[in-house]
């Protein structure tokens, strides 16, 4: 280790990097049952497997953004946004996931994400930004505020007992 300051940067993507970038959102996955919606997350919202396949679709998609982050020249954190459009016609950049692996959070990795897929945004035309956070995880919905981005709406989920058939 260097005595040197310790700060996380961030970049596209490369499609060499598709591997490293689906362990992190394994490990993100694995992260996220922690949390409450963690399970509902993964079973409706995340992305599923092959998360190779699905990195490999968003890298050739023109209207999507990957990217990781960097800290001591390691890959720890990866996020992706893609360019969706609103019911009124409108277009924003919605940040699906954005993870740094607990060992490199605090040292700017996640800021530099953001940063990134921000910029894309605001050259792509897009009006705003949305992103997922999970209604457990109040480390990230700080991370979030810190940009400026508020909840707007959440969701409620209740499980349904199952009878067993007669």
């Amino acid at each position: 280790m260097s005595d040197r300051p310790k700060e996380g940067t961030a970049r596209p993507a490369r499609s060499d990097e598709t591997g490293i970038v689906a362990d992190l959102a394994r490990e993100a996955r694995s992260e996220a049952l922690e949390y409450r919606g963690g399970e509902r997350w993964i079973a409706t919202e995340a992305a599923s497997e092959s998360l190779e396949d699905h990195l490999a679709e968003l890298l050739a998609d023109p209207e999507a953004l990957v990217v990781v982050g960097i800290w001591e020249e390691a890959v720890v954190g990866y996020g992706w946004a893609q360019r969706v459009v609103r019911r009124d016609g409108s277009f924003i950049a919605r940040i699906d996931e954005l993870y740094v692996t607990p060992d490199a959070r605090s040292v700017g990795v996640g800021e530099s994400l953001f940063d990134i897929l921000k910029k894309w945004a605001q050259e792509q035309g897009l009006v705003a930004i949305d992103a997922f956070v999970l209604p457990g995880h109040r480390e990230a919905k700080n991370f979030f505020e810190t940009f400026k981005l508020t909840a707007h709406a959440l969701i409620v989920h209740t499980q349904l007992d199952q009878e067993p058939e007669a």
